[in-house]
């Protein structure tokens, strides 16, 4: 094939190849505290710059805790930090509205979710949890793709039960948009850690107002306040929005 036909081949291509990032939050099988469950995906064509950000971010997060590590006489090995919404606390949630921040610089990079509050969806409709997590996984894939996009997923490890025979990375690579799947535990992917800040923020909005009775975090509360001040949005329940989606399913 001449040089010159590489170069027509590839003007005539339209195709967008992504990458698509994707952590869970909460369970789906009955437990009376933890009501919602959530799949967040973050999808973009180039991850170098926000990662790079990322990267730097979670560095100076490092640094800090080392230094406190050693004011206190700890001789310890150096202290690994991940981003996790679970675990923001007093004196690092500065590093958690960076992280919001950051992410804001990057308006190509779209982010969308599909929550579940089991009040109103029961998942058991599914043969297991696992079989609804696939399921789940699958519908928000396809609704947050272009009819010109495809995708490789890298998907938060998640353990498939011993009496299923379903891997997750072939029933993804099932929809005709996935051109590949993987998966990575939350500790090797930064853009993992964001999706699990996003998704944490969403679903701690859809529990102050639908639990109003429960006492929640402060510092926590800053971190979602912070990304609806983004947003310009009063609610993170509101529906769709170009960059950042948040559906809720009824069935």
């Amino acid at each position: 094939m001449s040089a010159q036909s590489i170069s027509i081949g590839w003007q005539q291509s339209n195709t967008i190849n992504c990458f698509g990032f994707i952590d869970e939050t909460g369970v789906l099988y009955h437990d009376i505290d933890q009501r919602f469950f959530a799949i967040g995906l973050l999808k973009c064509e180039d991850t170098t710059a926000l990662y790079e950000q990322i990267h730097i971010l979670k560095t100076k997060a490092e640094a800090k805790l080392d230094l406190h590590r050693k004011q206190k006489g700890d001789t310890s090995k150096h202290n690994f930090f991940e981003f996790k919404f679970a675990d923001i606390t007093r004196g690092m949630e500065g590093y958690y509205l960076e992280l919001i921040d950051t992410y804001f610089r990057f308006p190509q990079i779209i982010f969308s979710c599909v929550v579940i509050d089991k009040n109103i969806v029961k998942p058991n409709v599914f043969p297991s949890a696992w079989d609804a997590y696939i399921e789940y996984s699958k519908r928000l894939i396809a609704g947050s793709m272009e009819e010109n996009e495809r995708i490789c997923v890298i998907a938060d490890f998640m353990g498939r039960p011993k009496l299923s025979n379903k891997f997750y990375e072939p029933q993804i690579r099932m929809l005709p948009c996935v051109y590949n799947a993987t998966v990575l535990e939350s500790h090797a992917s930064l853009y993992i850690q964001l999706v699990d800040v996003l998704i944490g923020s969403v679903v701690f909005d859809f529990k102050r107002q639908r639990q109003p009775e429960r006492k929640f975090d402060t510092v926590k509360s800053k971190v979602c306040d912070l990304l609806k001040k983004k947003l310009g949005l009063n609610s993170l329940l509101v529906g769709k929005r170009n960059e950042f989606s948040v559906i809720e399913l009824i069935q």
